[in-house]
């Protein structure tokens, strides 16, 4: 299911520009980081899990719904940043704007030293 941006019909132009501004500077990028951080710790609770413990259905379920939640909403939060750059870009053609790239899973295609 497709997510509306965040805010996609009622931020101005110039808090859009205020959020493209933002994606430059380079704290933005730790932001980021920290983002994919929270989600990979989050998947790395379920494999913790032993599964031949007694309980561990209900154990690897309620994290399954933790790790989907903070995916969710990490996405929403980075997708709809670059969803106000490109409106901003593309000026009043908001319902055409795209992000350009899914930010949760650009890390595992990017080769390190080529980024």
């Amino acid at each position: 299911m497709k997510q509306e941006p965040l805010l996609s019909d009622s931020l101005t132009d110039g808090k859009r520009a205020a959020l493209a501004s933002l994606v430059l500077h380079p704290g933005f990028q730790v932001l980021e980081e920290m983002h994919f951080e929270a989600v990979k710790r989050a998947k790395d609770e379920i494999l913790r899990v032993d599964p031949e413990e007694a309980g561990s259905d209900h154990k690897i379920r309620v994290r399954h719904i933790k790790a989907r939640e903070r995916n969710e909403f990490s996405l929403l939060i980075l997708n709809s940043i670059q969803w106000h750059i490109q409106a901003l870009k593309n000026g009043t053609d908001e319902k055409n704007a795209k992000p350009n790239q899914n930010p949760i899973v650009r890390p595992l295609y990017e080769v390190k030293g080529k980024e």
